[in-house]
């Protein structure tokens, strides 16, 4: 027999042990639950089988989103999954970390994509040939940090065996183009569009009336609101632009930024094509403080109007080599000028 006075202290004891016995499975549980990954990398749910270590290396075209935080493959190899956590703001850019992952991503994809929107908390892409199949998305956590993902699936050659994985890549795809749910479109224009065209294949974001993008390494951002309209007429057609009319236009922009250096005056563009008939359009580029703008003026048919496009970027900073680095950015955006009304000349006119 137990003494009576010894009966609460080993019920206690039992009550500790018991305690500490299940105390660590459930410890046990709360960790894997925080190792686990995301549902949009979960190999094991999503592709009904279990995971295992990739033979291959890493595909190269990958390399530019940096180690991944897990890379899983499965279906005797032919079925690869990618995932990055918390993807780091690249080192001298303008643009946020889910644009720039997004650009890469669509890189590898070698598809089309729309440019990132600032409203958005996630996109997703799916596209394939018969020989290899990719769904890649970006999305955003619950912490505010950028998570991506990328699947690659090519299907097997017996008949049987790729109906099978078929039928598990639907669910692969059908949860990575969840993420584009909900996401808005950018409100259309023609200006929207030649932009679009000119810009494509570069890191880019829109935000709002404000298109930001990158070129040779510099920061680019185009303007369609805000900018203050011309008192004189300018011609539809090319045969009508005459130099006083240049020169009179070139004062009014002198007297409204009295600061400003021009490094273009208010000139006429010459079509992509030399000797194409196509409308008049303009352009004037100029330094005024710690930044470089160029605009563009867009006559319309039947006296429509003007569309107006500034393209800006910084200024480099006083020291070694600033003149000659404020020349190159000068001659690019006089260049990004003439792509975006080269792109309105092939689209609308």
């Amino acid at each position: 027999m137990i003494p009576h006075r010894f009966l609460p202290h080993s019920l206690a004891a039992l009550a500790l042990l018991a305690l500490a016995a299940t105390a660590g499975p459930a410890a046990a549980r709360k960790d894997a639950r925080k190792d686990a990954p995301p549902a949009l990398a979960d190999v094991d749910a999503l592709a009904g089988s279990r995971p295992g270590a990739c033979a291959a290396p890493i595909d190269p075209a990958y390399a530019r989103m940096g180690p991944p935080a897990l890379r899983q493959c499965a279906w005797s190899q032919r079925l690869e999954m990618l995932y990055w956590k918390n993807i780091p703001a690249p080192a001298g850019t303008c643009l946020p970390p889910a644009a720039i992952a997004w650009h890469r991503l669509m890189a590898s994809v070698q598809a089309g994509a729309p440019p990132w929107n600032k409203d958005w908390t996630g996109q997703a892409r799916v596209a394939g040939t018969n020989a290899l199949q990719q769904a890649v998305a970006v999305w955003q956590a619950g912490d505010g940090s950028w998570s991506a993902v990328a699947w690659r699936w090519r299907p097997s050659e017996k008949a049987d065996t790729r109906a099978w994985q078929a039928g598990h890549w639907s669910k692969v795809a059908g949860a990575v183009q969840a993420v584009n749910a909900g996401n808005p479109a950018p409100r259309p224009s023609p200006l929207l569009e030649a932009w679009l065209a000119g810009s494509n294949g570069k890191p880019r974001i829109l935000e709002g009336d404000t298109w930001r993008w990158v070129a040779d390494q510099t920061c680019l951002v185009v303007r369609t609101a805000g900018i203050g309209q011309g008192q004189l007429h300018l011609p539809y057609s090319r045969d009508d632009a005459r130099l006083e009319q240049r020169t009179a236009m070139q004062v009014q922009l002198a007297r409204r930024f009295p600061a400003a250096e021009w490094l273009q005056p208010f000139t006429l563009l010459e079509p992509a094509v030399p000797g194409t008939r196509s409308g008049a359009k303009f352009y004037a580029v100029w330094r005024e403080g710690a930044a470089i703008q160029g605009q563009l003026w867009i006559p319309l048919r039947d006296n429509g109007g003007i569309v107006r496009a500034r393209i800006g970027t910084d200024a480099p900073p006083r020291g070694p080599h600033a003149e000659e680095i404020a020349t190159q950015r000068a001659a690019l955006v006089e260049r990004e000028l003439k792509t975006l009304a080269h792109a309105w000349e092939a689209r609308h006119e």
